[in-house]
């Protein structure tokens, strides 16, 4: 007959990976405890068996399983339970992996966007071709002060979490070209989460792909009346039919970087004619 191995509490924690706090802990609450432990010395003892019940304890709290529902699991546990769990984890564990796949490719994405575009000359106007986005769409009426704005912003991002709708981008603003002709350059009435792919079960509104003229903005958005002259004399002067709205996309705000005045912002046109 093989004589068994043991252990005290100090050797099959450090070869288990544990503290010897966490083995005292759960053998306090009767979740896992030593094979022997001799009540006239104090001494415990585990047994080398005992490490894959350690293992399975191990996995099921990263999976963030409460010790009690753990508990209630290894007090109970037969062939069918462990199968019904552990299945049960591994549908949940594979969600946890799609999300944090999404989160990095949204993190690719906007790394991406950024360093693309938070270099470009501030002083230059290009035309230049841009694939289709899609725009889900919120609106103000009438007046409408900070508060106001910030209120409507909150509730549209609840809404667009509430329909799982993952943005890379920051939140972009829509104006009316003729508004912009007009000489009013802050007549906000429309913002817009912009997505790569066309989103599913929401309503959305096309950015249609085609040559788009751009221009980069240095400070933030009370000063863009400046850059907006500036492209509607280049439009002028080069015989550029204009589309109906402008957009604006921050590159860099408070997320990264301290200052209002170090905001870069893309204001873009679709060209219908040149």
């Amino acid at each position: 007959m093989e004589k068994k191995i043991y252990m005290t509490t100090g050797e099959f924690a450090k070869l288990a990976g544990v503290t010897k706090h966490t083995l005292f802990y759960y053998d306090e609450i009767g979740l896992f405890s030593p094979e022997i432990k001799q009540e006239e010395n104090g001494y415990r003892y585990y047994s080398v068996a005992q490490f894959e019940i350690l293992e399975v304890i191990s996995i099921l709290r990263e999976l963030n399983m409460p010790l009690a529902e753990i508990q209630s699991y290894m007090d109970t546990r037969t062939p069918q339970q462990f199968l019904k769990l552990f299945k049960e984890k591994e549908q949940l564990l594979q969600k946890k992996i799609n999300e944090l796949k999404m989160l990095k490719q949204l993190m690719h994405t906007k790394r991406q966007f950024i360093e693309k575009h938070f270099q470009k000359d501030t002083h230059t106007i290009t035309v230049c071709p841009e694939p289709d986005r899609y725009l889900v769409q919120s609106a103000i009426g009438g007046e409408s002060d900070d508060q106001i704005w910030a209120a409507a912003i909150g509730t549209f991002l609840d809404y667009c979490t509430e329909h799982e709708v993952k943005s890379p981008y920051a939140i972009g603003y829509q104006q009316k070209t003729t508004d912009i002709r007009n000489g009013i350059f802050n007549n906000y009435r429309v913002f817009y989460q912009m997505l790569d792919r066309k989103p599913k079960n929401i309503a959305f509104v096309q950015k249609p792909a085609g040559n788009y003229m751009a221009a980069y903005h240095k400070g933030d958005w009370k000063t863009l009346e400046s850059t907006y002259r500036t492209m509607l004399h280049y439009a002028e002067q080069n015989n550029l039919e204009l589309g109906t709205h402008f957009y604006e996309d921050a590159i860099l705000d408070s997320l990264t970087v301290q200052n209002e005045e170090d905001f870069i912002i893309r204001i873009t046109c679709r060209v219908e004619k040149n």
